[in-house]
């Protein structure tokens, strides 16, 4: 009796039956898989070997072959063995793990590797270029583009008297050879010819304007059968408050702006021809007097060695002539690619015969040819081309405030039915026909007319403030360049007597020299000194010339200069 009161006051532990108690299994392992916070999701995210992987799939295995019953998942349904005898892997629903929050440390993972999608990086940037181009335009081969675009070949240079003759290249000729085939002046006379046809273009507008045409189709009304009906129109402006008249005057003033843009280009071209020419006879000139100071230094090299193996002089002179004249000779060297780079520029603006000695003209030697003229400020293509803007701005505001008035037309149209019945008369074969006098008149256009006016007005005045530049920048360069020419020209008698004087220094300096009497070092130098007056006296001379060509140019007298008035160039006379 005791044990069993004892029995019936022991608290004896709750116990869940055996299919609840499966249950509850099969619902933590459903929360462990579905957490956010699940260490299967991080490891998927984190993409970790597949040893860990494995190890986790093995985990989840285990705990679910525990347990028996049915486990419905998002739609799936898994069936899990009752015998503990034979375990068969457990089938998990698939998870999406891209949005899943790392786990806290220390819970279970819980995941199948067969089913987890662990997202693999992807080159957008890649993709983003190439997907739109196909793949037959992936090759690039420049023969092959070349034959596509019709790529022009090389210009072939005419060899021209002056070459085959083998003489002296003029500065004049130059000139004349390169406006002749410079492609950037043809460029510009295509553009004329577009802006001629502009005018034809404009004009247009006084003519009547005349349509005919065919169609046919069937029409409601009570007509059998399709017709086709030819028809004609006609109409003309009778009075349009000047709208034509404005656009015609704008289209000339393009034209005598494109005009002016010819000329410019052709100056434009001579300037650099006339400066290539200047800059070949230079480096020509600077290449002579290095050439002179490399045979003066080795004479000099020749003296020292003589001196030296008699005993008279030192082993440190003929050093030191040897040092001067490796100077001399990277020197002339130097001059020599400077005279290879201008005359190959000279090339490619006159052709073949750029590779010939050339010569400037006896006007840029005078001391007063074009110096004391005033600027023709008329003739300057600059002034020419903003004066031709106003005009075509003036022209478009004209149009713009006549935009605002009605236009009157006369309208005549008719057709025929050359098969089946004329709609309009409801006649087989019938004829139809209209005459009408329109009158059209713009009531409101949200301001865009004014709009135009205003932007018109403004384009005028603009204009008329760039002919005002063109004149002051015409005059300040014009200005600029005779001071710069009146200045080289007072330099050179300097220049020259500073040669004059140092020539009788060096005689002087090599008898001392072999009298020992005065030492090496001064003979170098003075070979040197006498060498850089050379120089520099050419430079003078050359820059004397190149002022005086711009200041030709700024005056707007270069095209007569050259000797290109009255002539053709690229099919456009020249007048003066």
């Amino acid at each position: 009796m005791k044990i069993n009161s004892m029995r019936t006051n022991r608290q004896e532990p709750f116990c869940l039956p055996e299919r609840y108690r499966k249950r509850l299994i099969n619902i933590a392992c459903l929360i462990l898989v579905m957490s956010p916070l699940s260490p299967a999701v991080q490891w998927a995210e984190a993409a970790q070997p597949a040893t860990a992987t494995a190890t986790a799939a093995t985990t989840v295995t285990a705990k679910l072959n525990k347990s028996n019953g049915l486990i419905k998942v998002a739609g799936h349904q898994t069936t899990q063995p009752t015998s503990q005898s034979s375990p068969q892997p457990t089938a998990l629903p698939q998870l999406d793990t891209r949005s899943q929050a790392p786990s806290a440390a220390g819970q279970d993972s819980v995941v199948s590797p067969s089913r987890v999608q662990i997202p693999t990086p992807s080159n957008k940037s890649t993709e983003s270029v190439s997907a739109p181009i196909p793949t037959d335009k992936r090759r690039l081969a420049p023969s092959d583009l070349a034959r596509d675009v019709d790529a022009p070949q090389p210009r072939v240079q005419v060899v021209n008297a002056l070459v085959a003759n083998n003489v002296i290249l003029p500065m004049a000729r130059a000139v004349q050879l390169a406006v002749q085939q410079h492609p950037s002046i043809a460029d510009t006379v295509a553009t004329l010819a577009q802006q001629t046809a502009g005018v034809d273009y404009a004009r247009a507008g006084y003519y009547p304007q005349i349509r005919v045409g065919l169609g046919g189709g069937a029409s409601s009304g009570g007509s059998n059968g399709s017709s086709t009906l030819a028809t004609a129109s006609a109409s003309q402006m009778l009075y349009d408050f000047g709208k034509v008249d404005s656009q015609v005057s704008r289209s000339q003033a393009m034209v005598r702006r494109q005009q002016a843009v010819v000329l410019r280009q052709i100056d434009v071209i001579s300037r650099q021809t006339a400066e290539a020419v200047l800059m070949v006879h230079r480096y020509q000139a600077l290449t002579d007097i290095a050439r002179g100071q490399v045979e003066a230094v080795a004479n000099v090299l020749e003296l020292a060695e003589l001196r030296a193996k008699a005993g008279l002089s030192t082993k440190a002179d003929p050093i030191q002539a040897r040092a001067r004249s490796q100077a001399a000779s990277a020197y002339l060297g130097q001059m020599s690619a400077e005279l290879a780079q201008w005359r190959q520029r000279l090339r490619t603006l006159v052709g073949e015969a750029g590779a010939r000695p050339v010569d400037v003209l006896p006007g840029l030697r005078s001391e007063t040819l074009w110096i004391t003229n005033a600027p023709e400020f008329r003739l300057l293509p600059d002034v020419l081309i903003a004066q031709a803007e106003r005009q075509a701005a003036k022209a478009q505001l004209a149009t713009s405030k006549a935009s605002k008035w009605p236009t009157v037309s006369l309208d005549a149209s008719g057709n025929r039915a050359i098969r089946g019945v004329n709609p309009n008369t409801m006649e087989k074969h019938g004829n139809y026909g209209t005459v009408t006098v329109n009158l059209t008149v713009p009531l409101y256009q949200g301001g865009a007319v004014d709009a135009q006016i205003s932007a018109a007005a403004a384009e005028e005045v603009a204009t008329r403030e760039r002919i005002e530049t063109a004149l002051l920048l015409a005059g300040d360069q014009s200005r600029a360049w005779r001071e710069l020419a009146a200045g080289a020209q007072g330099r050179l008698a300097d220049v020259e007597s500073r040669r004059q004087s140092i020539l009788s220094v060096r005689d002087l300096y090599r008898e001392q020299y072999q009298l020992g009497t005065r030492s090496i070092l001064d003979l170098l130098n003075a070979e040197q000194e006498i060498h850089q007056a050379e120089s520099d006296a050419q430079g003078v001379v050359h820059d004397l010339w190149q002022y005086r060509l711009e200041f030709i140019s700024a005056t707007g007298r270069l095209r007569e200069f050259f000797g290109l008035n009255n002539t053709l160039v690229q099919g456009m006379e020249l007048l003066p």
